[in-house]
């Protein structure tokens, strides 16, 4: 077993594989099986990239909630504008990310419903 360059991405990837890990290039004879195991893994790290970006957004959101505290002096003045925008902006993001997270974890759902599961598969899922 060597590491060869996939021809599709040019990341470096074992001889052996018969579908390349990051761009799904196919190298070989690939089954249906190999197919549905690639797209779970895909789809098991969109969730997870997409969790990740939650809590970022979650972040600042409070950062945003700490610079108008700060501003406004404990909430007895008036603050300035640019807390609120961020704080907007930030809730509309995770608002966004969220419904992907939640059509992310649909499909996700009506994958793991199909009627036959390989172990590879069910272990990605």
């Amino acid at each position: 077993m060597s590491v060869i360059s996939c021809p599709e991405c040019s990341k470096n990837i074992s001889s052996r594989a018969v579908i390349c890990n990051y761009c799904g290039f196919q190298l070989g004879e690939a089954t249906e099986d190999d197919l549905r195991v690639f797209r779970a893994r895909k789809l098991r790290d969109r969730i997870y990239r997409l969790n990740m970006t939650s809590y970022a957004v979650i972040t600042v959101l409070i950062g945003g909630f700490c610079w108008y505290w700060w501003d406004s002096r404990g909430f007895t003045q008036m603050s300035s504008v640019g807390p609120l925008i961020l704080m907007g902006v930030a809730a509309i993001a995770y608002l966004v990310v969220r419904a992907l997270l939640f059509r992310s974890r649909q499909v996700q759902k009506s994958m793991r419903q199909a009627s036959r599961l390989s172990d590879d598969l069910r272990r990605n899922l």
